[in-house]
């Protein structure tokens, strides 16, 4: 059992950083592009609200829907 916690904190340790990096550098070459920036920020939502779902805090729950309202309203502009 604890070999198995042990092995599983050394594989999260190193897979982590490398998921990191593959993301940040996929990131840095989407190119510059208004449509997709939009789509970008839908999927950015999406996956914050699926983060607050897990922290069951009231103060992340807060912080979606200030997020989300100014979203919106700059969507409205």
């Amino acid at each position: 059992m604890i070999y198995r916690l042990v092995r599983e904190l050394i594989m999260l340790s190193f897979l982590l950083p490398l998921a990191s990096k593959i993301i940040s550098d996929a990131v840095s070459k989407i190119p510059e592009n208004e449509e997709l920036g939009e789509k970008l920020i839908d999927i950015c939502l999406v996956i914050l609200g699926k983060a607050v779902k897990l922290t069951k805090t009231e103060m992340d729950d807060q912080l979606l829907e200030v997020v989300s309202k100014a979203i919106k309203a700059r969507e409205e502009e």
